[in-house]
């Protein structure tokens, strides 16, 4: 028995080394090193968010445009002047949100069929439901055409939101972990700005030729990436698994050991289609995790993604300076840029410090909004403070971007035990977009009854809420609550090695 689990091991560890020789021997060829590799895996599979950027700001210029095609253009009417008065606030604010309850029952059902399914293969559907959708937004005549269009782009988001982050977590190694993620959030917001952008040309049919290009070349990138390694091991192909991590995985032996750790893991039957309520029966951390994911809950309240939906809209109750059209581009292009300029910046702030300042801070700049709109609405339109809307907007969504967008995420992936990272994220995923339907579905009936100075001081008593909640919840967070994951996941490769090791092997 002794000599053949030492034959057994010793082909093992032939094939290991033969499969890096090739996974070298290729990267060599094409010059690319395993970093540049996981970033361009990374950028490819971001083109989903991408998509979904262009998916939240679709609102916020679609229905103007519809009745300036019909006041300007007659031969480039898609509703009749009947039809579109059918068009109710209602029917409105329900295809603005639409896509966000979709999304979050999608990322239910998306995790309950992965196993069968794989990555790929979702991901393919995600793209070309997403070009379908758009379809269906350009081209409909009726309200259920734009439905059904809305549902579309809700799915596909569910599908890219549960799977494109363990997709680029398998990718990301511990030295590039964070450029990675901060990959998916700026194109995020860049999908916000495209489509904000493509709004100002008239003809609706272009700019939905641009938003499509995305999803297609989503799909066509899906083509050529491979197969998640998470997906292979769960269907016992883990040569397969191992090469496809060996791609964006450097040789040190850290590295090597995280990598076999999470190949060992992932062929486990407790990995495999864990039920979603065993995932949050057996959390080990759940002092953290629980009140993480309510923070999460909390983030869509915060307002700042609920107002992407109807960003012209609100910049046109706060009378600025500049057209709300350019104000919502302006500051757009600030959340694009957000992430982009903290790291320049290379400030060294706890992420604890740096939620609880950016909350404060956030709350002031909405309470120096709400008070610009106050004075405006008291005192009739001046141009004597017409930039305040874009400083506040722009301060607000700096500190968003660089705080409560990544860092409640970055806290639940720190947390969560390797066998139940896949499905609480899942869950945190649907709550949290259940929770951004719900806001998205308030915005109008606050803007209509209570006016758009008082929103903004809404806005601030809830960041001074989530201050407190922060203090309350997280007492211990600055002084590093979670361990770091990578020690973790490195000493628990450590242990399983120096097991499977005989007492006369030492590991150098």
């Amino acid at each position: 028995m002794g000599s053949a689990g030492k034959v057994e091991q010793s082909s093992r560890r032939m094939l290991s080394n033969q499969s890096s020789n090739d996974s070298m021997e290729l990267q060599k060829r094409c010059h690319l090193s395993e970093k540049s590799i996981a970033v361009l895996f990374t950028v490819v599979a971001s083109l989903g968010y991408v998509s979904m950027g262009t998916m939240v700001a679709w609102s916020c210029n679609a229905f103007a445009k519809l009745h300036f095609n019909m006041d300007d253009s007659p031969e480039q009417q898609r509703l009749t002047l009947s039809e579109s008065d059918e068009f109710s606030d209602n029917q409105k604010t329900s295809l603005a949100a639409t896509p966000a309850l979709t999304a979050a029952i999608t990322a239910i059902a998306v995790y309950k069929l992965y196993y069968k399914i794989g990555t790929k293969l979702f991901m393919l559907s995600a793209a070309f439901l997403m070009v379908g959708s758009n379809c269906f937004l350009s081209f409909g005549d009726s309200f259920w055409y734009f439905s059904a269009g809305r549902v579309l782009a809700g799915v596909s988001a569910g599908i890219c939101l549960t799977l494109i982050p363990p997709y680029v977590d398998e990718f990301a190694s511990k030295q590039y972990k964070a450029l990675l993620d901060n990959v998916l959030y700026v194109q995020f917001a860049l999908g916000i700005l495209i489509q904000l952008m493509s709004d100002l040309i008239p003809i609706n049919e272009f700019s939905s030729v641009i938003c499509s290009a995305f999803p297609i070349f989503l799909f066509i990138g899906f083509l050529f990436l491979p197969e998640s390694a998470r997906y292979l091991c769960a269907i016992q192909q883990v040569n397969r698994a191992r090469a496809v991590l060996k791609k964006t995985h450097s040789n040190d032996a850290l590295s090597v050991q995280i990598m076999e750790n999470h190949l060992n893991h992932w062929q486990q039957s407790k990995y495999v289609a864990v039920p979603l309520r065993d995932s949050l029966r057996k959390l080990q951390n759940s002092r953290i995790v629980v009140p993480t994911l309510l923070l999460i809950i909390f983030q869509q309240f915060v307002g700042a993604l609920p107002a992407m939906f109807y960003l012209p809209r609100i910049f046109t109750l706060t009378d600025g300076q500049y057209s709300p059209e350019w104000t919502a581009i302006y500051v757009a292009g600030i959340f694009v840029l957000s992430i982009p300029a903290y790291r320049l910046m290379n400030v060294q702030l706890p992420d604890y410090k740096l939620l609880l300042w950016s909350a404060l801070l956030m709350a002031t700049a909405m309470a120096g909004l709400g008070w610009h709109c106050h004075v405006q609405g008291m005192r009739g339109h001046s141009d004597e403070n017409g930039h305040i809307p874009l400083l506040c907007g722009g301060i607000f969504i700096f500190l968003y971007a660089i705080g409560f967008q990544r860092v409640p995420w970055k806290w639940l992936d720190d947390s969560l035990e390797p066998e139940n990272a896949f499905p609480v994220r899942t869950i945190a995923t649907s709550i949290s977009w259940a929770s951004l339907y719900v806001c998205v579905r308030l915005v109008p009936t606050l803007l209509t009854h209570i006016g758009v100075g008082w929103l903004f001081w809404n806005m601030t008593i809830v960041l001074l809420f989530g201050v407190l909640f922060l203090l309350v919840a997280f007492p211990n967070m600055d002084k590093g609550a979670i361990p770091s994951k990578t020690l973790t996941e490195c000493n628990s490769s450590s242990s399983s090695s120096a097991s499977n090791l005989g007492p006369a092997e030492h590991v150098v």
